[in-house]
């Protein structure tokens, strides 16, 4: 992050007041601009992904599909990943979304965020902390 900082990008979405979206990107062109996602997935993220043995390189030689089915491991999976961490991690669906870019919290809940690790102690938890506190 030190080397190649985020920049801001103007993308070509508007907002609902017609106002131009200006974003923060950590992964860029070498022009500054976004990255094309399915160039990204498709050069980048692929290759990393079958250098480690995640997922299998088809032929080379072969037109179309370069790599076996990967739905699961594409790069938009990290946003889930991340989504279900920072609820996992006490970060509330507010900010969450905010940081995601979602204008509608539940949105964010029903999108992103998978089922909670150790959700039934939390609430047993969050349960016994209310009786302490009344009593």
């Amino acid at each position: 992050m030190e080397k190649f900082p985020p920049v801001e990008v103007t993308r070509p979405l508007r907002t609902r007041d017609s106002e131009p979206v200006t974003v923060r990107l950590i992964f860029y062109t070498r022009e500054k601009t976004a990255i094309q996602s399915n160039w990204f997935n498709s050069y980048v993220w692929k290759p990393a992904l079958a250098a480690v043995g995640l997922i299998a390189p088809l032929d080379p030689t072969a037109k179309g599909r370069r790599w076996e089915k990967s739905h699961d491991k594409m790069m938009h999976a990290l946003r889930h990943l991340y989504a279900s961490m920072m609820i996992n991690g006490g970060v509330d669906v507010y900010t969450l979304a905010d940081r995601l870019g979602n204008s509608d919290p539940a949105f964010t809940l029903r999108k992103y965020v998978h089922r909670v690790a150790g959700a039934g102690s939390k609430v047993r938890q969050a349960v016994k902390g209310m009786y302490a506190k009344a009593a």
